[in-house]
């Protein structure tokens, strides 16, 4: 008894796997003028892959149906046609939607030539009806049963002319199907939401038939079957495009060349965002062509075959990556900023779980026009193309396909000129940080079109002058000069912030100091500090009081400054300075002397060169980067002329001021005035420690490494 499954094609882009054929591309096949002697019509089929008892490979002593699987024609198919005169015409299908058997149209060389021999899928590049090349990727990508089409190969060597004056061709399958059903409901080791990436069955035996790679066929000896070329591969990866839970219920097949396997062992490892299972099992039968083979993954399979468990490779991930040139790159996108070390436990984070199941991803905004391009997620990975050295751009992920449904994440893509590189500050109290030679968003040392923050928040906004434009879904060109979007949201949670990356939120709440609803102080995760008054002191150090967050913005090995990383920029211990003292909650603020300040150099275009240490003599960059406004989006920090002056950069530090606002801390640059040391000018502010921001606004971020 045989159950059939009919295998649709609809919708499967062929271009440029199957048939690059196009209707400017049929004119002058094959000869041109009056060499072309009119139409020639073929009726062809394809058999099934069927499925039959006495040829199953089974595991674990698991049975079930059998049955047919059949891949239907797609609309714009061609196949190529050998005659006596006719070498690797190209005829086209006719048909307008799948079918199982269609005409293909296509001119013969000379009046007269019968054809004799069909392939598919066309290519123009056959030259050799004994060499029909066959490619069959040792990894392979599977959305759904349509993902089959790509790996199709078929062939047929008798065609017969029909009453109508047409040819009739009967294809047959060349390659092999496996056939994994999958049902990890009741393995305990599973999480309920826990991620399948891919299977992977090898055989462990060397000189075992290729199972991948390279083939070619005889169409005039098709009973030879494939040829295996000088590339193959022993065994066969299917990963998942669009990965399901470990509570699915899933089919999935994958192509492989027909050979002897009948009593090999085989390795069989499934790989999930989390662990990776390992078993091996025994083959019982031989690949046949046209034949599909049912490879079951249960609990049951797994406990009778021993199956053994082991924790996945760590892979560092973050909210920010970085890329240094043109190319192609991909990054994990099953996890959420930092993963699980970035909860910190009843901290009122939007989530207590890192993991996520996106189904489909897209380029929010790019500081320059296709900055990144060409953006996918397939197997639980994000991956995209960099057009340009530098720029910024928002990458989100969506719980839907075609980017419907909710935004789960999104991650800030920084293209830099050259790797940044660490610089080592010390502080007054005598701690060394490594920190960025850069700000967030920088392509170079001492640029300052920058990347923006409200404090707690992941995704990155433009600095004022940065340039004026920059590009919705990375084309569509926007003016942002005057103000970024901005919208209000009463009440307004974490999660808001995670559904809207690219807006910059006002909340009504808090007297508006706040973006958010209700104050929450661990977003960058140092709370709870005890802040002394005197800088010298030893407890203002190196470290954190919390560790790294999800929601910190920083690529990977690095976080938010802490409070007092950038103390040794000023001479000034605290509680010292009589007159020119200001005080909040305290604490010193204001540094208004120039012989205070612990610098090599400024200038008129408002960049500091501070000194990192006692002994250095060049010191490090920080230009004027200005700022946002939280609550209307403008430039803030910016001149006449339109250019930021002075900046500001966040600290990891938040709390709640004794008047009861929130607050955080932060370093500011005034605008350089060329004044005498000793001066009490109003220029030259250099503020290290203490001063206090709304959390609404958005400043600058230099980040320090999380070893220092």
């Amino acid at each position: 008894m045989k159950r059939n499954l009919r295998l649709s094609t609809t919708g499967l882009l062929l271009m440029g796997i199957a048939c690059a054929c196009s209707e400017d591309a049929l004119e002058g096949v094959n000869g041109s003028g009056d060499q072309q002697q009119g139409t020639t019509t073929l009726v062809a089929t394809t058999d099934a892959y069927t499925q039959l008892a006495k040829t199953r490979t089974q595991v674990g002593g698991i049975d079930a149906e059998s049955g047919a699987l059949y891949i239907e024609w797609s609309a714009g198919d061609c196949i190529g046609v050998f005659g006596s005169a006719t070498a690797n015409a190209m005829f086209k299908g006719t048909n307008t939607e799948p079918a199982a058997s269609t005409s293909f149209t296509g001119d013969m060389a000379e009046a007269g030539d019968v054809p004799q021999y069909a392939y598919y899928p066309y290519s123009a590049d056959v030259t050799d009806m004994t060499r029909i090349p066959v490619t069959i990727p040792t990894e392979q990508m599977y959305a759904d049963e349509n993902s089959l089409a790509q790996y199709d190969a078929k062939a047929a060597s008798t065609i017969e002319a029909s009453a109508d004056g047409g040819w009739r061709v009967r294809f047959r399958q060349m390659t092999a199907l496996v056939r994994f059903e999958i049902d990890l409901s009741g393995v305990e080791s599973l999480a309920d939401d826990e991620l399948l990436l891919d299977i992977e069955i090898a055989p462990t035996a060397d000189g075992s038939a290729p199972m991948t790679g390279e083939f070619a066929y005889d169409l005039t000896n098709l009973d030879a079957g494939l040829v295996a070329g000088s590339s193959t591969a022993k065994g066969i990866k299917l990963a998942f495009a669009y990965p399901p839970t470990a509570r699915e219920t899933v089919v999935a097949y994958a192509a492989v060349a027909p050979g002897s396997h009948e009593g090999e062992e085989w390795t069989c490892t499934f790989t999930t965002d989390r662990q990776i299972g390992t078993f091996t099992t025994t083959a019982l039968c031989d690949f046949e062509a046209g034949t599909f083979y049912t490879v079951p993954l249960t609990a049951t399979i797994l406990s009778n075959n021993d199956a053994q468990y082991e924790p996945a490779p760590e892979e560092e991930t973050a909210n920010c990556y970085i890329t240094t040139g043109e190319g192609d790159y991909d990054f994990k996108a099953t996890v959420i900023g930092n993963g699980p070390e970035g909860i910190i436990p009843n901290a009122g984070f939007h989530t207590e779980n890192p993991y996520i199941n996106p189904k489909s991803a897209k380029v929010l905004w790019s500081s320059s026009m296709n900055f990144v391009s060409d953006v996918r997620l397939e197997n639980g990975r994000v991956h995209y193309h960099v057009n340009s050295s530098s720029g910024n751009a928002v990458i989100a992920v969506y719980s839907e396909p075609d980017c419907q449904g909710e935004i789960l994440w999104s991650w800030h893509i920084w293209g830099t000129i050259g790797t940044p590189e660490d610089e080592e500050y010390t502080n007054q109290a005598g701690a060394k940080f490594m920190v960025m030679d850069r700000d967030l968003g920088a392509v170079r040392v001492g640029d300052s079109r920058v990347v923006l923050y409200q404090w707690g928040r992941k995704d990155p906004v433009l600095t004022y002058y940065a340039p004026p434009y920059y590009y919705v879904d990375g084309v569509t060109e926007v003016n942002i000069q005057r103000g970024w979007p901005t919208m209000t949201i009463e009440n307004a949670t974490i999660a808001d912030a995670i559904q809207n990356p690219s807006t910059i939120i006002w909340s009504g709440n808090n007297d508006n100091r706040n973006w958010l609803g209700e104050a929450n102080y661990y977003l960058w995760g140092d709370a709870d500090r005890t802040l002394p008054e005197d800088l010298t002191d030893a407890r203002c150090g190196a470290g954190w009081n919390n560790q790294k967050t999800i929601y910190d913005p920083s690529p990977v090995g690095y976080r938010v400054a802490n409070i007092f990383t950038f103390s040794g920029f000023t001479s000034m211990p605290g509680g010292d300075t009589g007159d020119l003292e200001s005080q909040v909650d305290g604490h010193p603020i204001c540094l208004q002397r120039l012989d205070y300040i612990n610098f090599i150099k400024a200038n008129n275009s408002d960049d500091w060169w501070f000194k990192k240490n006692a002994d250095d003599t060049e010191g490090s960059c920080w230009p004027g980067i200005g700022a946002r406004s939280g609550r209307s989006g403008a430039g803030q920090g910016t001149n006449a002329q339109g250019y930021n002056v002075g900046g500001r950069w966040w600290s990891a530090e938040a709390f709640m001021s004794t008047d009861g606002e929130p607050q955080a801390c932060y370093l500011i640059t005034d605008e350089w005035k060329d004044s005498a040391p000793g001066s009490q000018t109003n220029g030259n502010e250099i503020d290290t420690y203490c001063t206090t921001a709304l959390l609404r606004d958005l400043h600058g971020v230099r980040c320090v490494r999380e070893e220092n």
